[in-house]
């Protein structure tokens, strides 16, 4: 049940409003997740999405594109497994846990997320908002550092016996390759029968040449203002790497693709390479 709002609101950092910011028009899908974006407050962020926006007037469909597919997928995995587990590694504040709670609660056992920061006033923000929270358990925890966190998830009730869905939703971007690598090491060596979903930044000069400079022009200013590189790989470098580890992709998806499953037809994606952004599903 939804309760009143906060008496007052959760202030955050522009980085991360950028995302709550450009895909708002998606968190009017549920009462629950637009009580949840109401009670934050996202004006830091204002600046860097208009930056943005001044780059490619299209900013927000590429965020809304990648939180539609996800739960696309997540809707696929669904009928897939009558019960399962959610993990979500470096969960920040998006309430997707909110919408899946809403369309699967019946079938979800526990959804895990994961992050170094913000977890307590995330559980805060849940509790008010829902009360029962005994599916959701929220984590302060480096999702880099796996064989302890997996310890931790085994503490907090994870059980291997049910199928899991790990979600890296703009984790990949930030972490180095030789962590990602270790991760994807580790989820493969884990007992249990695990799904995974993430996205991933192809590099500019791999994007159509229609939308290159606009790709250069968004990362170096996100790389700004988080005060980092961002990792971007090639398609092949991700199933490589998947592949090495004897995972099975199920779907490998361009932002062009996604458009076209989602819309029907590619109105702004035109080109195989149009968007910087890809996501690819797996299982080990």
């Amino acid at each position: 049940m939804i309760s009143e709002p906060l008496k007052s609101k959760f202030k955050i950092s522009p980085t991360a409003s950028l995302v709550l910011c450009l895909a708002s028009e998606l968190y009017r899908d549920g009462k629950t997740c637009q009580a949840y974006v109401e009670n934050i407050d996202t004006s830091e962020g204002e600046s860097l999405v208009k930056s943005f926006k001044q780059v490619f007037e299209h900013s927000e469909s590429i965020a809304i594109l990648r939180k539609r597919y996800i739960r696309l997928l997540f809707e696929d995995y669904a009928k897939q497994f009558p019960k399962f587990q959610v993990c979500i590694l470096g969960a920040g504040l998006d309430p997707l846990s909110l919408y899946l709670l809403e369309q699967y609660s019946d079938q979800i056992e526990t959804i895990f997320e994961v992050d170094m920061e913000s977890m307590d006033e995330k559980r805060a923000m849940y509790t008010k908002l829902i009360g029962d929270t005994a599916k959701l358990k929220l984590i302060t925890h480096d999702a880099t550092d796996i064989d302890p966190l997996l310890a931790e998830l085994k503490k907090m009730g994870y059980h291997s016996s049910i199928p899991t869905i790990f979600l890296l939703e703009g984790f990949v971007y930030y972490i180095s390759r030789d962590k990602f690598s270790t991760l994807l090491e580790k989820l493969a060596a884990a007992d249990g029968q695990k799904a995974v979903i993430l996205d991933y930044v192809i590099p500019f000069e791999a994007v159509h040449e229609s939308n290159r400079e606009k790709s250069r022009l968004m990362l170096r200013s996100l790389e700004k203002g988080l005060g980092w590189p961002i990792m971007v790989y090639h398609t092949f470098d991700i199933t490589g790497l998947i592949q090495f580890f004897k995972g099975n992709i199920i779907t490998s998806d361009s932002t062009q693709a996604m458009e076209k499953t989602l819309y029907g037809e590619n109105k702004i994606y035109i080109q195989p390479t149009s968007g910087f952004m890809e996501i690819i599903s797996f299982k080990f």
